[in-house]
């Protein structure tokens, strides 16, 4: 079974493989680059990672069926902790069930689900038309099966992503390809994947997930992500499958997501040049999620007229932004 999964990587045509070797190298090139920058912290680093989270929510519940409002709260909360806490995270199906279980840990209609493979068979009207059109090659398995090979699956992951034969971004494209084929939980599966793609990325020393959304740079070229995800899926189990779509599709998603995150970076004030009350009077914004003029004097312990001038140049540097005016004026982080 295990060979099954090492050969869709072994099998990758050579037309294919220059192509590969060439988005491989520029997302490791940038890899490099970032490790080697400073990265904002303190209130800005928090603002920055809670901002994707949000974006990322937003984008992952806006193409999800039916989705709850209280969806995109768990699945915000769900992706700061992966952003907080990936190095103590595990990479195996508790890990799993863990990520799908915060999804779903404040809808009150998924909340009987959340963590838990999908145990039944049965189907809605528009589901069971689908099946019937659907190629047999892509047809999820049966819920009696879902735990057998989600755990051959973890057992692959486990013993290729430390190995010598297989990038490692290769090693986690496959996984997420058989994953997603999978489809383990009876709702979703995309989302979670999304949300794995960027715990095993992070753990593979990619830090710069926190800083663009990896969701939104899926979507916003959705069409031909899925595109790929299905092509490949539909040949993997072949004596001689072409999973090449699928591997150049998820390649291209982390580009724009590492192209986001450099102008994210380049937006962003540097904290070297903020003064100290500049520091101060933005920590107060970032706890409070807004500052006034009459409060950033009375807690930094500076005149009206000097809080007024370091707001203005905190507004300015593009650190906060201006809402409504006289004496209703709050400075708040920027959205997005």
């Amino acid at each position: 079974m295990l060979e099954r999964f090492d050969q869709r990587l072994r099998g990758i045509p050579p037309q294919a493989l220059h192509a590969l070797v060439f988005r491989m190298t520029e997302v490791e090139a940038f890899r490099g680059w970032w490790d080697g920058i400073r990265k904002p912290a303190g209130p800005l680093g928090k603002r920055v990672l809670a901002s994707v989270a949000a974006d990322s929510a937003a984008e992952s519940t806006r193409i999800a069926p039916g989705a709850h409002p209280s969806e995109e709260t768990g699945y915000a909360e769900t992706l700061r902790a992966v952003f907080a806490g990936y190095p103590d995270m595990s990479d195996g199906e508790g890990r799993i069930l863990a990520l799908h279980a915060g999804i779903f840990r404040h809808s009150p209609a998924g909340r009987h689900q959340a963590g838990r493979y999908k145990t039944s068979t049965a189907i809605d009207g528009l589901t069971a038309r689908r099946w019937d059109l659907e190629p047999v090659a892509l047809r999820e398995p049966g819920p009696l099966l879902v735990p057998a090979q989600m755990e051959t699956l973890s057992a692959w992951f486990d013993s290729r992503i430390g190995g010598a034969e297989f990038h490692p971004l290769l090693v986690v494209a496959a996984y997420l390809l058989e994953f997603l084929a999978i489809r383990p939980f009876s709702d979703g599966n995309r989302r979670t994947g999304r949300l794995l793609a960027n715990l095993l990325l992070l753990r593979c020393g990619h830090a710069c997930l926190p800083y663009a959304s990896l969701d939104k740079a899926v979507i916003a070229n959705w069409s031909e992500y899925y595109l790929a995800l299905r092509k490949s899926q539909a040949v993997r189990n072949l004596p001689r499958p072409d999973i090449s779509p699928w591997l150049l599709a998820f390649l291209d998603a982390l580009r724009a997501q590492q192209r986001e995150a450099r102008e994210t970076l380049d937006r962003l004030p540097d904290e070297a040049l903020l003064s100290g009350n500049q520091a101060r009077v933005l920590a107060i914004a970032a706890r409070d999620g807004e500052v006034t003029n009459r409060k950033a004097a009375a807690e930094v312990g500076i005149p009206r007229e000097t809080a007024k001038q370091t707001l203005n140049r905190l507004v300015l540097l593009g650190a906060l932004r201006r809402a409504g005016a006289g004496r209703a004026t709050r400075y708040r982080p920027p959205e997005g």
